[in-house]
């Protein structure tokens, strides 16, 4: 008896349930035209919406007799709607898709043929295989001269019986594996895959499927290997170079991942900069706008006091202004290297003097006890920027009347720098977080003044740059010494190929 549908109901009625079955489903009008098809035929073809599909389908010809209804006419004419048939497809990119089909003719109340409802399973890899099966008990591998692959026949321990391939890169003496047993062939871990997946499939009957890598004298390459029953405690192992896919893989999860860290820069960019660069100029529009309204009844103390207070907000916003800005060019890859030999006596003489008010404001010592002369192959911005992020967090985390010590000494390859405080010392569970990149950790000194945690971030891009190392030691309430490294004369020469 002929099925009735109402005209007006186009989508297949169970849409919703068919959606994501494994076989692929679709309805087309009697003239061929795709009217719906669930997610699993749009798969087997090549497409990710239906919307895709149709498009193709109105641009390609081929694409188009695919669908063409008479060859659904002429096959249910004398046959029952539950025969499966074999039908040749073209998929997206153009390539043949055999699959199995049953189709069912919809009708109107009048009794007019409106649709034709189809499911599909996609049958070519198992006809493939199939084919190979017989290929081999016939002792005929034509089917060979179409298929990138390598074949084996193996048997349930693991040797190999024959093998067959155009691909000649790992193998180049067939006759040599006849026999052997791939134990004596592929890696130890590979070769436990293989006897455990030969088993699998010969005790199951199904497709079993792993993959690795072999490592070349010039390169890694990537297999995929499939095991198939291929007579009695027989198989066929069908092994595919996918090096290009992986190779494809891996560059995307690269880009992937630097797109990530270029986000998060970006964030840790933004939050920077909309608190911690806001906080000081609304400081500075603060006293700013007091001194405008109150000046004339201000006396010249207050009036001191007020302009110090400018200038100390001034000096520490140019500080994290020239922070944000190296550590925008270090994301961003724009900051250049220009290593030279460098006097490091100087350079720290000339920070302590930069940094004597500051020190002066709390009443705290700044010792150096770096020779004269002292000369070591360092970029002199980098190496100034280190000093004064690790001397000014000294000065910012001591209380009044302590001290901060600077000393430098050649060792065996390398210069060891330190900057020792009397400070409030860190707790063992937050010095880790003080060079982590995925961590801006921030805490206020003991006058509040406050911070970014960009200040290591960037002494560990710059130590990084040199090829040196930091770290630090401390107690709480005892305070800190911050360590690091640059190279010696023999490693510095090397640093100009960086």
């Amino acid at each position: 008896m002929k099925e009735k549908y109402e005209i007006e109901k186009e989508q297949i009625p169970t849409e919703n349930l068919i959606k994501d079955f494994a076989f692929g489903v679709f309805r087309i009008r009697t003239d061929g035209t795709p009217v719906s098809a669930n997610n699993s035929f749009m798969l087997m073809l090549g497409f990710s919406s239906f919307e895709e599909l149709t498009q193709h389908w109105e641009m390609n010809e081929g694409f188009r007799e695919c669908f063409s209804s008479q060859k659904y006419s002429a096959r249910l004419a004398g046959n029952s709607p539950t025969d499966p048939f074999e039908n040749k497809w073209i998929n997206r990119h153009g390539k043949s898709v055999l699959m199995r089909e049953t189709c069912k003719p919809v009708y109107s109340e009048q009794e007019e043929l409106l649709f034709y409802d189809c499911i599909a399973e996609d049958i070519t890899e198992p006809v493939i295989i199939d084919k190979l099966i017989k290929d081999i008990i016939a002792g005929d591998y034509s089917i060979l001269h179409a298929l990138p692959d390598l074949l084996f026949v193996l048997t349930r321990d693991g040797r190999f019986i024959d093998y067959r391939s155009n691909y000649q890169k790992l193998f180049v003496n067939k006759f040599q594996l006849k026999g052997q047993s791939v134990r004596s062939v592929f890696p130890e871990a590979i070769s436990d895959q293989i006897i455990t997946s030969i088993e699998a499939a010969l005790n199951s009957g199904g497709i079993e499927i792993f993959e690795f890598n072999l490592q070349s004298q010039t390169e890694t390459e990537y297999f995929e290997a499939r095991f198939v029953i291929a007579g009695h405690d027989v198989v066929l192992m069908i092994l595919r170079d996918i090096s290009k896919q992986k190779q494809a893989e891996i560059q995307y999860k690269k880009f992937t991942e630097e797109l990530k860290r270029l986000n998060a820069t970006k964030d840790k960019f933004f939050s920077i900069v909309s608190h911690d660069l806001r906080a000081p100029i609304n400081g500075l529009l603060g006293y700013a706008e007091l001194l405008s309204k109150e000046i004339d009844s201000m006396d010249k103390d207050e009036i001191k006091l007020f302009a110090g207070n400018i200038a100390e907000i001034s000096k520490s916003t140019n500080t994290l202004l020239s922070n944000i800005l190296d550590w925008s060019r270090i994301q961003t890859g724009r900051i250049y290297f220009h290593p030279q030999t460098t006097d490091v006596s100087k350079s720290v003489q000339r920070i302590l003097n930069l940094l004597n008010a500051a020190a002066a404001n709390k009443d705290i010592s700044l010792v150096s006890a770096i020779e004269e002369g002292l000369m070591v192959f360092a970029d002199e911005n980098m190496l100034q920027s280190i000093f004064i992020n690790l001397i000014g967090n000294a000065i910012k985390f001591t209380h009044n009347g302590g001290q901060v010590a600077i000393d430098g000494w050649e060792e065996e390859n390398c210069f060891h720098f330190t900057v020792k405080d009397s400070g409030i010392g860190i707790d063992e569970s937050d010095i880790e977080k003080l060079f982590n990149s995925e961590i801006i950790y921030s805490t206020n000194g003991t006058a509040k003044e406050n911070g970014t945690g960009l200040g290591l971030l960037l002494c560990k891009e710059f130590v990084d740059k040199h090829s040196g190392s930091i770290w630090v030691e401390s107690e709480k309430r005892k305070g800190s010494i911050f360590h690091f490294t640059l190279p010696g004369q023999v490693k510095s020469e090397n640093l100009l190929k960086v």
